[in-house]
This record gives C-alpha cells, sequence and structure tokens, in this order.
C-alpha cells in the first residue's frame, strides 16, 4: 500500500533569495518521524560550494539532546552537487531507493526547502548515482521548489485516494474536443482541480490530440466557493503553446469541461491571468465571465463511443448525474469587477445557459464512463510520494 506524506507548510516563498543572508532555517525531521522540525542557523560559509557543504552537513547531524532527527538516513549518502542552466542537482546515493515512502517525502521536503534558501537557487532535482530520480512508475521527478509541497493542515498519514479524471483535449484539427478518462492516484491533500490541471498539462496520450496549455503555464492559486471554482494562472498560460496549437475557444473549454465534469463541487469555471480577469485570452475571448460545461465543442464521436460503452455495460456510468440539456451549454458574462458573488453569478450563468441549450449539439452524455481509449489505471497518476506536488509537509518550530 502507498503511503501518503500529510503535513502544513509555514514556509511560502519558493525558492530564491532570502532578505536575511545570515539566517536560515534547516530542516529535519521531528522525533516519530512524521513531519519536518525546523531550527533557525546562520552559517559561516561565504562561497556557494562552502554553503552547500555545511548546510548539507547540518542536515546530516544533529546534536545528542535534540528533540529531532536528520531527514537523510545514514545509509543514503549525499554524493555532492552539480549547477545547471534550469536546476541545481543534488545527489545522492543508491540506498535513496530503500527509503519507505514516508521518508522519501520528508528528506526531499527537507532537501528543496533548505537549499532553496541559498541566493540563485531557483529548482533541484534530485539524482540518484548521477542519474534524475524516478518514481514507482519509472517516471522522472520534475524539478522542486518549496511551492512543490502542498500547504495544509489537515488529514493524516496514509491520505490516499484513486479516483477516474475525465479530461479533453483538442482533435487534430483543433476544433473539437475529445474525451479520455485517466484514473489517477493522489493525496487526498491534494485540491482535486490541481490534480486536473496538472494532468492536462502533460498532455493527452494519443498523438491525435493537442497540447492545451502553454508548458511553461503556472498555477497560482486555486480556490471554490459556491459552486464556482476561480482559478489564477501565471502570465504564460496566455500564451499559446508552441507547436500546433488549437483554437481558443477548445484550449479554453478543455479546461472547464474536464473541471466540471470530474469536480463534484465545481459547476462552473472563473479563469484569471496573474490576479485578473479583464483580459482577453489569447486575444480571442474575455475571461471576465464564469464558463460552464460547454457540450457541443464534444465531438460526436466522442459521445457515441460513451453511449456505445455504456449501453454494453448494461448500467449506468458512475459519477455525474444525467444531463438535462440545459445547464452545460452556455459561455455567461459576468461583471469585470469581481464582486464575490459567486452563488449569484452561477444562476445568472445557469439561467443564460438553459435559454441558449437549442445551440448545444448534447448528445446524451449521462455520467462519465470508461472510455474505450482511457489509459491504463494510475499509469499517469500521481502516484503519492512520488511527485513534488504530491505531499506535504507538517512543521514544527524551535
Amino acid at each position: 500500500m502507498l503511503l501518503l506524506l500529510t503535513a502544513a507548510l509555514l514556509l511560502s516563498g519558493g525558492c530564491g533569495k532570502k532578505e536575511d543572508s545570515t539566517s536560515y532555517t534547516i530542516y529535519y525531521k521531528n522525533s516519530s518521524g512524521t513531519s519536518l522540525y525546523e531550527v533557525s542557523y546562520s552559517p559561516a560559509a561565504e562561497t556557494f560550494d562552502e554553503m552547500m557543504t555545511e548546510l548539507m552537513a547540518q542536515m546530516s547531524t544533529v546534536p545528542e539532546d535534540a528533540v529531532y532527527t536528520s531527514v537523510i538516513p545514514e545509509t543514503v549518502l549525499y554524493q555532492g552537487y552539480e549547477r545547471g542552466i534550469d536546476a541545481l542537482r543534488i545527489d545522492f546515493s543508491d540506498a535513496y531507493y530503500e527509503m519507505d515512502n514516508i521518508t522519501e517525502v520528508l528528506l526531499r521536503a527537507a532537501v528543496v526547502k533548505t537549499i532553496c534558501q541559498i541566493p540563485g537557487v531557483t529548482k533541484i532535482i534530485l539524482t540518484v548515482d548521477s542519474e534524475q530520480l524516478v518514481d514507482a512508475n519509472g517516471e522522472l521527478v520534475a524539478a522542486m521548489d518549496a511551492e512543490s509541497f502542498i500547504d495544509t493542515k489537515n488529514g493524516g498519514i496514509n491520505s490516499y485516494q484513486t479516483t477516474s479524471l475525465v479530461l479533453y483535449f483538442p482533435n487534430e484539427d483543433g476544433t473539437k474536443l475529445l474525451k479520455e478518462v485517466r484514473n489517477v492516484d493522489y493525496s487526498s491533500n491534494m485540491v482535486l482541480v490541481r490534480v486536473i490541471l496538472e494532468q492536462l498539462m502533460k498532455g493527452s496520450d494519443y498523438s491525435d490530440r493537442r497540447t492545451v496549455m502553454n508548458a511553461s503555464t503556472e498555477i497560482l492559486d486555486i480556490s471554490t466557493k459556491n459552486g464556482v471554482c476561480t482559478i489564477n494562472f501565471s502570465e504564460e498560460f496566455n500564451q499559446q503553446p508552441t507547436e500546433n496549437p488549437p483554437s481558443a475557444t477548445t484550449a479554453l473549454y478543455a479546461i472547464v469541461n474536464s473541471i466540471c465534469e470530474t469536480a463534484d463541487d465545481v459547476d462552473g469555471v472563473r479563469i484569471t491571468i496573474e490576479g485578473s480577469s479583464n483580459v482577453l485570452f489569447w486575444d480571442e475571448i474575455e475571461l471576465n465571465e464564469v464558463f460552464l460545461l460547454n457540450e457541443s465543442l464534444i465531438a460526436v464521436e466522442s459521445l457515441e463511443s460513451e453511449t456505445e460503452e455504456t449501453a454494453a455495460e448494461g448500467n449506468e456510468a458512475e459519477g455525474k448525474p444525467e444531463s438535462d440539456g440545459g445547464e452545460d451549454a452556455a459561455v455567461v458574462p459576468e461583471a469585470v469587477e469581481d464582486s464575490g458573488e459567486d452563488e449569484s453569478d452561477l444562476e445568472t450563468a445557469k439561467d443564460l445557459a438553459d435559454s441558449s441549450a437549442s445551440d448545444a449539439i448534447i448528445a446524451g452524455a449521462d455520467g462519465y464512463a470508461a472510455d474505450e481509449d482511457s489509459s491504463a489505471a494510475g499509469a499517469d497518476g500521481a502516484i503519492a510520494g512520488v511527485t513534488g506536488a504530491d505531499a506535504s509537509v507538517e512543521i514544527q518550530t524551535e
């Protein structure tokens, strides 16, 4: 059984230069080995090499009477580092892969959060015997910063769940959406919408489907209130993918439809870029609106495939209730200024959606069944403790 670590991060700035370069935080493990413990420390090092040596040494050793322990097991050796163009690479011995899930996540979080305080360090990649760290599926663990570990105060150890995501990707000519059902395992401390977005960013499993977002896009914030999910992206979201971009409409609704079909508590999506909704997405679509699921963009063959498979199984697919053909067909205008009345916005959106339902091409989608083209269960999942964003760490302070 996979184990997932839960906890709370009190540090929120990510990698970057510290305002006070003489004071650092060294991250250790609490006495029970279930969370991080932070200790203030003033290094004597003057050069980058000296700083790396000193901080890694501090993480490896603790006073005899300490109420905390090192996050680095004695069997796991620190073997040096390499400064790359995109990230700092920190190397450990092959005993790294012998750690249990909780120990591994704590080590990874502690190393990233400690070393990211060094001026000039923006991202960290962990390597094992000079080869980039891989997860349980053999996939490379991406570069991490302090924000790779989710800030949450709820949940507990072994908090882990599996779900089926309904994902939409633009078809080959970029004008319609094709559905994929992807089974993933993820920490219950992760926001489901973030899991959906990260899977969309990974791209489709099929070569005839286009990319949804620019690869440099960052998810800055996600919040849901009264059925409206607000997502704040970095400015790169407003840049088209570098290769074969779809239409602005299908790119936007690939996101909206995926979220609305998968997340039970979301009926509408509001998108901001760097905190502003007064933006034209790809110079075409005004974002000062609440967007609802739009079935008119779903390719007919995708809906037919779902209907046929559901009939063959002889029962209804689990998940969303049957569509009534009303609420799911419109883009609804909203005031540019955020009034905070999410529930009112959503009701207005639904009313306008009902009035325009006759324009939608709805082909009897009653739930989300397992797609014939779905990928193998969990193959692209956010497996517990194997990606930087799947765990968070409770921190105690000395």
